[in-house]
């Protein structure tokens, strides 16, 4: 495998040279997961970067009731773990688990941040990746605060299409499998109240479920479902 030029396929890697990339390579750690395999759990060491190279990810929390909430995915090819990483606890905040068979090559955060004081490019994409995180959560929690199930429902579904659509002959179709349950635990709510709040769009054609697939048949119609207007 072309180690560094899948390190350059990420956000924090791209604007370096493979001549760049080639100090990492030597130390980078491969891991593999089976479908719904723990990657890590919440309380866990902080002490790698991950590189989704295979795979899908979800990164969730736990309620004491067991209630799960999904609070992103990550997709190849793609970083995780960077937020805990740099986490003054030194511990994980969230738990993650492989969604599909996954693949990942790990950094140990002294080597990353040796390397990133040798190439601030790295050091400032970093950064603009762990702000867009926080402006992702901080939408999150206004839009449960502020908007009912269905605009959450169509905000979420909206924003995974942007992120993981594919043209479908009838729309755009999300690449990633989401089941009514996941799609709940994305939005906080019950499958059964996401289930009711989806039901007009279903039939009015804006949206359908195939195979475990959403397709976006009306980008229109569904961004005005997001805002309240439909």
């Amino acid at each position: 495998m072309d180690l560094a030029g899948v390190l350059q396929q990420t956000p924090i890697f791209r604007d370096l040279s493979r001549v760049d990339l080639e100090e990492i390579v030597p130390h980078l750690v491969e891991r593999r997961y089976g479908a719904g395999q723990t990657v890590w759990v919440e309380g866990d060491p902080a002490d790698a970067l991950y590189v989704l190279v295979e795979g899908a990810l979800k990164s969730h929390r736990l309620s004491r009731e067991g209630g799960d909430v999904i609070l992103g995915f990550d997709t190849a090819v793609d970083i995780a773990g960077h937020v805990g990483l740099f986490h003054p606890s030194g511990k994980r905040q969230v738990n993650v688990t492989a969604m599909v068979p996954s693949r990942c090559l790990l950094l140990r955060r002294p080597l990353l941040v040796g390397f990133l004081s040798r190439h601030p490019i790295a050091m400032e994409r970093l950064l603009e990746d762990l702000s867009s995180v926080t402006v992702q959560a901080a939408y999150s929690f206004t839009g449960m605060a502020f908007d009912d199930i269905r605009g959450r429902a169509a905000r979420t579904l909206l924003a995974l299409a942007e992120e993981f659509g594919e043209p479908a002959p009838d729309g755009i179709r999300i690449r990633l499998e989401l089941s009514q349950r996941t799609l709940a635990a994305l939005v906080a709510a019950s499958r059964e109240n996401v289930n009711r709040a989806l039901a007009p769009l279903v039939a009015g054609g804006v949206i359908s479920q195939r195979n475990r697939h959403f397709v976006v048949h009306d980008v229109a119609a569904l961004a005005a479902a997001a805002e309240g207007d439909l």
